[in-house]
């Protein structure tokens, strides 16, 4: 059997919000590794730029609670934390509350741990978000105003234009996304699956389109038929909110 990931969805559906919010109030990426979001943004990978902007979000947004609230935890709200590192085997010297210093100096002191953390924990949040298309298209277009404003990319990897090249996109992705999407055209529900019929043609479609400083990432694309994926314009980015529930209520 391949990869099967053991998740422990503790604390994960608490950064989901945090990260939800974030998006939803354009909090951009900052105080990330520009490098990663380039290798991200021009090339399919598996560490995706939701990966690197739930890291880089949930470490500024911890490390500023440390140190504008570190008055206020105690023995007590700390124990989270401890719970946390223990759940993932990550090892952590405590914080000494006998001694004189700020419980911010301890969160710097362990900022690596507190990375791999959140390292951990990245993989859940994002199995929770990428089913939600409304969400990945809020943040591709953070990630495409990051591209056209804040990130120098090379030109090799640019068009004309400015625009990331386009890139085959990986059969891994397609799988993904496909089973994601039942195998269904996000517009119109068409089925794509070929097994009942083979007059429709499945289409990887940009959530933001490429032309619009979109990303060659996965959380950037989606099942379309032919003729949606055709009908779309590139005058923004465009997803659908329908979604086949687990069961009928007829």
């Amino acid at each position: 059997m391949e990869d099967i990931q053991e998740y422990k969805f503790n604390s994960t559906y608490e950064m989901a919000d945090l990260i939800d919010g974030s998006v939803r109030n354009d909090v951009s990426f900052w105080n990330f590794n520009e490098q990663d979001f380039i290798n991200c943004a021009v090339k399919y990978s598996k560490d995706t730029l939701l990966h690197l902007y739930i890291v880089t979000t949930a470490f500024n947004y911890y490390h500023r609670d440390f140190k504008k609230n570190g008055d206020c935890i105690d023995e007590d709200s700390i124990e989270k934390w401890y719970n946390l590192f223990e759940e993932y085997c990550i090892k952590i010297k405590k914080f000494n509350f006998d001694e004189n210093i700020e419980i911010i100096t301890w969160f710097d002191k362990n900022y690596k741990k507190f990375v791999e953390l959140f390292e951990h924990m990245a993989d859940e949040v994002f199995y929770v978000l990428f089913s939600n298309r409304g969400f990945l298209l809020e943040f591709n277009n953070l990630v495409a105003k990051t591209i056209r404003e804040d990130v120098v990319i090379p030109s090799k990897h640019l068009t004309k234009k400015g625009t990331i090249k386009r890139m085959n996109i990986s059969v891994w992705v397609k799988d993904s996304v496909f089973h994601r999407d039942k195998g269904r055209c996000v517009f119109c529900n068409t089925d794509l699956t070929r097994l009942v019929n083979t007059l429709t043609n499945s289409n990887f479609d940009h959530i933001v389109p490429l032309d619009l400083f979109g990303a060659n990432d996965p959380c950037n694309i989606q099942l379309s038929c032919e003729h949606c994926n055709k009908s779309k314009t590139n005058n923004a980015g465009s997803t659908s909110k329908k979604y086949i529930p687990w069961w009928s209520r007829k």
